[in-house]
């Protein structure tokens, strides 16, 4: 079986790499997509390097050597910052510039020195693929991970591929081996380049429409006027609460809170006045709670907040907190003749198989009702109901 040469592979691996720069240019032209400018640039300097590396003889030129690893250590990094853009991670910059300074490096210093050269270079760049692998790798309980899995493999395989060659011009008999004479390492390296291309590149457009999916679910489950949760992502996370509190044994409360005569503030001030109310209340509320406890609008002056693990007492402490700082909030910037308040109903149980979400809901939703017929700017748990709500709660 005759073996590639160069310009055979180099042709193979070009076209493909500029039909896939293309497509995703076209797939991308959304300027919201995070990262994929970095991702298509790194296909560009990928393809370009390639003729540098083809214009070499025998004793190649040292400049077309340093322009060609130059340019395809810069391909990897901007994959690599391509993927660190899309997951939001921070880097130091220069930890970007390092693999770039060291392939220019070995370029120069190993001039002449094939053997030592290709090695060094195939394990800069195999860890640079690996270094992408791992970063991509993290993020699996993120996304889906069958993508992750593709990435990762992807990435893999294409650092076994730049091993393969390496390894194989170091142990090589000849004293001064051409990286890309016709050989079984290179076939290998190409079989194991062309579905590691395809890998990484289907998984970075699966890996984007992930993405995507889950803003759109994200967005499902948001109020649009004040950014919390509304009834549908609050009861995903009210279910994922009670699993959680059935498994621990550990307490669950549950607080409604209804807006004091609000259609007064709509009549009198207009709705766009009680629309900035409503938001205003939103970041109070959201402002006074602990990082695991979830506030959503259920209604249209009502709010739900989930108080995670939160004791009878400890719910009451939290609601009467809550209280208070709404009713001494300075409602007079928004131009309101008068304060808000709120009244704050509240049910609490421990954790156990049985629970209901909708029990839960009708116990804080009667403490609400009978806190409003008493006084209303008060809190009421469902514990302390009056008597003659109490044969109602418990039917």
């Amino acid at each position: 079986m005759q073996n590639f040469d160069f310009r055979t592979a180099a042709m193979i691996y070009c076209s493909s790499q500029l039909c896939v720069a293309v497509l995703l240019a076209v797939a991308f032209a959304d300027k919201r997509s995070r990262g994929a400018r970095l991702w298509i640039a790194g296909l560009g300097a990928n393809v370009l390097s390639v003729p540098f590396f083809a214009l070499r003889g025998p004793a190649p030129e040292n400049g077309l050597l340093v322009a060609g690893n130059a340019l395809f250590a810069l391909s990897w990094i901007c994959y690599w910052a391509s993927f660190d853009r899309f997951f939001g991670n921070r880097r130091p910059q220069w930890l970007y510039g390092a693999p770039l300074a060291v392939a220019v490096f070995l370029s120069l210093a190993l001039d002449q020195a094939v053997k030592p050269r290709a090695l060094l270079l195939g394990a800069l760049y195999a860890g640079l693929t690996w270094t992408i692998a791992v970063t991509v790798w993290r993020r699996v309980r993120e996304f889906r991970t069958h993508i992750i899995l593709m990435l990762a493999v992807g990435y893999l395989l294409a650092g076994i591929s730049f091993l393969v060659r390496g390894l194989a011009v170091f142990f090589s008999f000849q004293p001064q081996p051409n990286p890309f004479d016709p050989s079984t390492a290179q076939d290998v390296a190409m079989l194991l380049s062309v579905p590691g291309l395809i890998a990484c590149t289907l998984g970075f457009v699966l890996l984007h429409r992930d993405r995507a999916e889950q803003e759109v679910r994200r967005l499902a489950d948001l109020d649009p006027l004040t950014g919390l949760q509304n009834r549908r992502g609050f009861e995903a996370a009210f279910a994922r609460e009670l699993r959680e509190a059935a498994c621990a044994q550990s307490w669950t409360s549950l607080a409604l809170v209804d807006i004091d005569h609000f259609k007064a503030v709509n009549d009198r001030h207009g709705h766009a006045r009680g629309d900035e109310a409503l938001r205003l209340l939103a970041r109070i509320i959201a402002r006074e709670l602990r990082g695991g406890d979830v506030v959503a609008r259920i209604g249209g002056d009502e709010f739900c907040v989930l108080l995670s693990g939160a004791s009878p007492e400890r719910a009451a402490s939290v609601a009467e907190r809550l209280r208070r700082t709404v009713s001494g909030h300075d409602w007079g910037c928004l131009g309101l003749a008068a304060p808000l308040t709120v009244t704050i109903g509240l049910s609490s149980h421990r954790g156990g198989a049985d629970d209901e979400g909708a029990d839960f809901m009708r116990l804080a939703d009667m403490a609400l009702l009978a806190a409003k017929e008493m006084a209303r700017d008060m809190v009421l748990h469902a514990d302390a109901l009056p008597s003659r709500y109490s044969a109602s709660a418990d039917a």
